[in-house]
């Protein structure tokens, strides 16, 4: 059985080339751990945006990315259907930022966020693989 998110639809989690490409089939290529961490941050933080491209709005990169084009680090956990870009509405990215650093154990899957001084208008989380027994805190 494959997750889905309770409450996000595809095209708010991958590109519009992957949508078009892979179209329901899309699912397939996202981390579960990844999908099951959205759910937990939505519960936890309220409405959270990924990407809006499907609604007519700008955001379409801020969950996976294609392997092709300009868009990010060429390695980057987008790539790979492991890492997002939230947009919290409830709350600031900060508020969200810290309190994930804060209560780690109410998010198992996250392991890498990226400094909110580079990014303040979102918090990137990704569930890659590393050796540090706690959430990796990057420069992008």
């Amino acid at each position: 059985m494959i997750y889905r998110p309770r409450h996000f639809g595809l095209q708010e989690l991958v590109s519009p080339e992957i949508f078009e490409a892979r179209g329901e089939r899309a699912w397939e290529l996202l981390d579960v751990y990844a999908l099951v961490t959205l759910d937990q941050l939505r519960e936890h933080f309220g409405p959270i945006s990924i990407n809006d491209w499907h609604w007519g709005g700008k955001f379409q990169y801020s969950g996976m990315r294609p392997f092709v084009g300009g868009v990010g680090a060429v390695w980057s956990m987008h790539r790979f259907g492991r890492a997002f870009d939230c947009k919290p509405k409830e709350t600031t990215p900060q508020e969200m930022h810290a309190m994930i650093l804060a209560k780690p154990e109410k998010f198992p899957h996250i392991r890498v966020l990226e400094a909110i001084e580079a990014t303040p208008t979102w918090v990137h989380w990704d569930t890659r693989n590393h050796t540090r027994s706690e959430i990796w805190v990057v420069n992008p």
